[in-house]
């Protein structure tokens, strides 16, 4: 069996854009320095998910800030840790390779353990979740399936995250489900499988 390690939509170099894209580009560059997983190639080529937005600047160049925009506000809201926490559980959920790569690093970069990494990563919450941890699982996990989530999980997630932790948690949730549509789509490699 032939397995196909690279990306459906090929990478484009930066000697290769035209003026759009390089404004995307540059845009990209500078948001994505403190990143601490693999979204570059070595040739400059952007990958993952912005892949197709350099593909599609005119989306791009809306869709990436406002990407920026939900994550800080959600991370303002519950804390980076937690932030992650539903994100690793909406990208499992779609089985977004490069997905649960990145924000698996991006987790440990917030502090949250391994072993919650691990469980979350297999499809189930861990036992030493903590109360907002627990939530962000619950309401990411809840947003997974389609129709409206059980009330006894909003009230709780209301209770526990209050208003606006929910507000920003479901942008966030929402943004990283069309991500993980983006990522099955065209194929994302992971680049770097141990990491």
């Amino acid at each position: 069996m032939t397995y196909r390690v690279e990306s459906r939509l090929p990478y484009i170099q930066p000697k290769n854009m035209n003026e759009e894209q390089r404004r995307f580009y540059d845009l990209h560059l500078e948001a994505m320095k403190p990143m601490p997983y693999v979204w570059i190639d070595e040739e400059g080529a952007l990958n993952g998910p912005s892949n197709l937005m350099i593909h599609e600047p005119d989306i791009g160049n809306m869709v990436f800030p406002l990407n920026r925009a939900i994550i800080a506000k959600s991370i303002k809201a519950v804390g980076g840790a937690v932030h992650e926490v539903a994100i690793l559980v909406t990208v499992a959920a779609a089985n977004a390779q490069y997905g649960m790569y990145a924000h698996t690093q991006l987790a440990r970069k917030f502090g949250l353990e391994e072993a919650k990494i691990t469980a979350i990563l297999a499809g189930r919450p861990h036992q030493d979740f903590s109360p907002e941890e627990m939530a962000a699982y619950d309401l990411a996990t809840a947003l997974a399936k389609p129709g409206p989530i059980a009330g006894a999980v909003y009230d709780n997630c209301v209770a526990v995250l209050g208003q606006t932790g929910v507000n920003a948690l479901t942008f966030a949730i929402g943004m990283f489900k069309m991500i993980g549509s983006i990522l099955n789509v065209y194929n994302e490699p992971v680049p770097e499988y141990r990491r």
